[in-house]
This record gives structure tokens, C-alpha cells and sequence, in this order.
């Protein structure tokens, strides 16, 4: 390579949407991710929308405006997550690999709520 062709590499990759380099460096990156967001109510936490497809990932957003103290140290046991959330990193990604209600507390186990993963739809 040259030296030209490897500054317009590295160009490329600087001036890549945040992404766009993991999509392409694997063949299942092909599926787009399920966007969600967590807050936090008087009842627990809330998932919104509250269902997501099994073997899709997911990019949950957590809404620091609700979601305070101890209930920003998220924990989903069943895909083992357990991300303390702050400004600047407030994006919680995994890929549901088991369907059905899904539990998520907080670090102390004290906020709770859930959400639901459903089976891909058959084709």
C-alpha cells in the first residue's frame, strides 16, 4: 500500500459515522439494532417500547433525567448486563438471546421492572 492510500484509509475511518466500521468488519453485524429507551417512574423502571425481538441486537438509551442513584447501575441478568450508566455513556447494548418477560433491577436490587423478548417472526 501506499502512503497515499493508506492516509485515505484512515481518513475513512476517522470520518465514519460511529458504526459503520463494526457493521462492516462482520457478516451478522447485518441486522440493525432495536432502539429502546429506559427511564424510571414511581413503579419501576420502563422499558419503551417495552417488547424486543430475540437474536436482534439491542441499543437501550437510559434517560439520566429519571433514572438516579443507585438505578443507574443497570443490571439484566438473564444476558448478563450490568452497565453503570452516566453523562456521555449512557447506552446499554446486548443481544436478547432467550424470549419471554426479562427482568431488570438495579445494582442493589431495589428498582426493578421488566420487559418482554419475543420470538422472530417466522417467514
Amino acid at each position: 500500500m501506499t502512503t497515499r492510500t493508506i492516509a485515505a484509509v484512515m481518513m475513512a475511518v476517522l470520518l465514519a459515522a460511529p458504526g459503520a466500521v463494526l457493521a462492516q468488519a462482520g457478516q451478522d453485524q447485518a441486522k440493525p439494532a432495536q432502539l429502546v429507551k429506559l427511564s424510571f417512574d414511581d413503579k419501576g423502571y420502563v422499558v419503551t417500547p417495552s417488547t424486543v425481538t430475540k437474536g436482534v441486537p439491542v441499543k437501550m438509551d437510559v434517560d439520566l433525567d429519571t433514572v438516579k442513584g443507585c438505578m443507574r447501575t443497570v443490571v439484566i441478568d438473564a444476558f448478563n448486563v450490568k452497565q453503570t450508566v452516566k453523562a456521555g455513556a449512557t447506552t446499554i447494548e446486548f443481544t436478547p438471546t432467550k424470549s419471554g418477560p426479562i427482568q431488570i433491577v438495579c445494582g442493589m436490587n431495589m428498582g426493578k421492572g421488566q420487559f418482554t423478548v419475543a420470538e422472530p417472526a417466522t417467514k
